[in-house]
């Protein structure tokens, strides 16, 4: 099967400074990846490597089987990738209906999977606030209008980058159970979070990074099985 997003031997950082080292990853359609690793390790560069906002030193990035090293963010977007990017970045002036609809589109085959009707009913809560600016929202209730957001964009894949930082317990079980009916539904996601159980309870496959390289890529049961390798790597 053709991987839905595959990057070989991504190179990338700052300046004259190399964060990512020979990154490879790929994702299967519908498949859920946790990305892991400590603070620092280039988790949030390589996601920004992979949309486009950071170019690549080297390496490429290739989405159903077109190369996308090219490509702008947008252009990459309009493939079907869309992010929850940390802190969530939604309209603080708009509704959550204007932040909604600002984003909706359908997708390459002219299909609309998650329609309006849809993402409100997935989140109850923003469906009674639907009124309300963004900047009226809890920081739950705005990471639902983010997670809502980029459904709207009819995404093949999604990605979150601290998808339940800050949030109170509640608040984050009730994210990942939505996470778990995202992933139910077919749509592929590439997940980061502190919360290192969490996210392997979600996932088919776990992916460590440390200094930028991959030390690890298999399934949560696999990297469960090594507890001096989590204790090292991931803190746990």
């Amino acid at each position: 099967m053709t991987p839905l997003l595959q990057a070989q031997g991504l190179q990338a950082g700052y300046g004259e400074g190399l964060v990512l080292r020979g990154v490879d990853l790929a994702i299967a359609p519908g498949e859920a990846v946790g990305l892991l690793g400590r603070n620092g390790m280039g988790k949030t560069t390589l996601i920004r490597t992979l949309l486009g906002l950071l170019p690549g030193a080297s390496g490429s990035v290739a989405f159903s089987g077109a190369d996308l090293t090219a490509l702008a963010p947008h252009q990459r977007a309009q493939r079907g990738i869309a992010v929850v990017p940390e802190g969530r970045g939604i309209f603080a002036s708009l509704t959550v209906l204007e932040n909604l609809r600002l984003a909706a589109r359908p997708a390459q085959d002219g299909s609309t999977p998650w329609p309006e009707e849809r993402v409100l009913a997935m989140f109850p809560r923003l469906a009674q606030r639907a009124g309300n600016r963004g900047d009226q929202l809890s920081g739950g209730e705005q990471q639902m209008l983010a997670i809502g957001r980029a459904l709207m964009t009819s995404p093949r894949l999604l990605i979150l980058d601290e998808a339940t930082e800050g949030l109170a317990p509640i608040i984050r079980d009730g994210i990942w159970q939505t996470l778990r009916g995202i992933r139910a539904a077919g749509v592929a996601t590439l997940v980061v979070d502190r919360t290192v159980e969490a996210v392997l309870s979600l996932v088919d496959t776990a992916v460590v990074l440390v200094k930028g390289q991959v030390v690890f890529a298999g399934t949560p049961a696999t990297l469960r099985a090594d507890a001096a390798f989590m204790h090292q790597h991931l803190g746990v």
